[in-house]
């Protein structure tokens, strides 16, 4: 009889078991490698995103379209922050951890108003407290509006909008008068008016992530948007012009190149008040710390250094990033 020797058997089987063995750790490796890259992937998009975001409003701080020697704020008393646009349409506030305001428990609080000039409207006449422009121009009841032509600017909330018209009376809604302090001729342009502050806080999922607040409909109510999943943290600090006159050239403040919300607004900084002060900001430093979605992807806790402080551990097994990018503010 012919066959195998019990020694023979032994033999094969552990060769057997080794290479089950390695091609199963080759496969465990090569998934975990790929669920970290896929992770690291998705935190870049994200912070890519967000940045893109960030940087498109940052950069067109306070437009209105084009050059203005008088405006009006037809909204009523400016003492929101989106009622602001040609008093102080940069504004920060610094992270606090209280519960008192939530847009700044988390992180700070960037907030920026523009005229997002990508779509605008042209005026046809101008008559009483409406425009007349043409047909399927999208705005509703309650947008936050632009007026210009070039010579006069004006802030009003849309009212009585129809298919032809966009109207700017007062009452029921955030116009004070419903005068928009001039007549604006024929081709004279409106714009939607850009209103928003980022922060970061936990979502329903109680997942840190990047937000805006927006104001919506006629009363403005302040509605947050969720826009970034996995963002832990939002810092922001400022290049700010101290020469008089000004030469838009960012310039050391206390020794510091960039400096925070609360340093802006100090006496280090020139201006009788807060609105001359931040108008000296030319640039601004955005920094973002994100996690990974998916837990235990790294062998232990990681080290990282965020916001001054350089030996954070981290409470968990995710991967984080800090992403810093710097954009100049226009129109300075």
């Amino acid at each position: 009889m012919k066959g195998l020797s019990l020694v023979e058997l032994m033999i094969s089987l552990t060769l057997g078991l080794a290479t089950v063995a390695a091609v199963g750790w080759v496969y465990l490796g090569t998934m975990q490698t790929y669920r970290t890259h896929d992770a690291i992937s998705r935190v870049q998009e994200g912070a890519r995103h967000a940045f893109e975001l960030i940087s498109k409003d940052l950069r067109m701080s306070g437009t209105v379209g084009c050059p203005y020697t008088t405006f009006t704020n037809d909204l009523t008393t400016p003492t929101d922050w989106y009622k602001n646009l040609f008093g102080q349409p940069l504004s920060s506030i610094e992270q606090d951890g209280s519960d008192t305001d939530e847009v700044n428990e988390f992180s700070d609080a960037l907030s920026v108003l523009r005229a997002d000039v990508s779509r605008e409207i042209i005026v046809s006449s101008h008559a009483g407290s409406a425009f007349s422009v043409p047909s399927g121009h999208g705005v509703q009841d309650g947008e936050l509006m632009v007026a210009t032509d070039c010579n006069h600017a004006a802030v009003f909330q849309a009212t009585g909008t129809t298919d032809t018209s966009i109207g700017h009376g007062a009452g029921g809604n955030l116009n004070a008068t419903g005068n928009l302090g001039a007549a604006y001729t024929p081709n004279s342009r409106l714009y939607r008016m850009k209103a928003v502050t980022y922060f970061v806080r936990p979502n329903d999922a109680e997942v840190p992530s990047l937000y805006r607040m927006v104001p919506i409909g006629t009363a403005g109510t302040e509605t947050p948007e969720e826009l970034v999943e996995g963002v832990e943290d939002l810092q922001v600090t400022y290049g700010v012009d101290t020469d008089i006159p000004a030469d838009g050239v960012v310039n050391l403040v206390d020794g510091e190149g960039y400096i925070s919300a609360d340093d802006v607004d100090s006496a280090s900084v020139p201006g009788a008040n807060a609105a001359e002060k931040w108008q000296r900001v030319v640039s601004v430093r955005v920094s973002l710390l994100l996690h990974t979605a998916e837990d235990r992807l790294a062998q232990e806790p990681q080290n990282y250094a965020y916001n001054g402080n350089d030996d954070i551990t981290a409470p968990d097994l995710r991967i984080r990033k800090v992403f810093t990018h710097v954009i100049k503010v226009r129109n300075r």
